[in-house]
């Protein structure tokens, strides 16, 4: 597989290594291949880690979420295996040993969100925005990673109406840690201030904060796991996911 068709760039340079995600015809949207491809990218690279991380995503946008097209025809079998997976690189990604840095240009939802806000250093474009669509197609969001990061209350306020969150309010609720217009360039020059600093200590900083969450973390992981699987076999979801085939609106029941 040459450059052009994977799915995930890597790059390396001296002591800074940078991920892009590569499938723009669908703005990024996460896929199981992909998420397989994350999972074993990440258990490599912590075997012998870069002094700082920097995902970033080929233009247009971030990340349009979990791959809706790959779910239309899928068993709730696979819904489970996909969202556990989800997770697990979630989780993998945010107790990287390392410090990671995403450098967001465009829309980030539901899955890719996550991964935007996943990064202990979020840069954003001023055009970036982010969102959980999950309840417009019935499933639940993920909750636990994002209200540790900007409250409850604001947590709320983005989780129960769906919204889109314009990169300047993200950045006044602590999703985004800083705004620039060219955000990649942005992340490349804090990934080459952090790398100046002691890893180690670094290292034992993540950790510390990682121990502070990680109790809640776990069990708010298992319960979204649960949900999204349950959720598959509902008529709401069968809704959801024909009027995203063909471009209406749903129509949910509640059932």
């Amino acid at each position: 597989m040459n450059a052009t068709e994977s799915s995930l760039l890597v790059a390396a340079d001296g002591d800074i290594v940078t991920w892009t995600l590569n499938r723009p015809a669908v703005r990024n949207a996460v896929n199981l291949a992909l998420l397989e491809l994350l999972d074993a990218e990440l258990d490599a690279l912590r075997r012998n880690p870069p002094r700082v991380l920097i995902l970033g995503a080929t233009a247009p946008g971030f990340c349009a979420g979990i791959d809706l097209k790959e779910s239309r025809d899928a068993s709730a079998e696979f819904a489970h295996v996909q969202v556990t997976l989800m997770h697990q690189v979630l989780d993998k990604l945010r107790r990287f040993p390392s410090p990671v840095i995403t450098a967001i240009d465009g829309a980030c939802a539901g899955l890719g969100a996550e991964l935007a806000i996943s990064g202990d250093l979020r840069v954003a474009s001023p055009t970036s925005r982010f969102g959980y669509p999950e309840p417009r197609v019935a499933v639940p969001s993920p909750s636990h990673h994002l209200i540790s990061l900007v409250g409850l209350a604001r947590a709320q306020d983005l989780l129960l109406t769906a919204r889109w969150v314009p990169a300047p309010e993200a950045e006044s609720f602590g999703i985004v840690s800083r705004i620039a217009v060219d955000a990649d360039t942005a992340a490349q020059e804090l990934a080459a201030q952090v790398a100046k600093l002691a890893p180690r200590s670094l290292m034992l900083t993540k950790e510390n904060m990682s121990l502070s969450i990680r109790a809640g973390a776990e069990a708010a992981s298992r319960h979204h796991i649960d949900g999204v699987t349950s959720s598959a076999w509902t008529s709401d979801r069968a809704e959801a996911l024909a009027a995203f085939a063909e471009r209406r609106e749903p129509s949910f029941t509640g059932s």
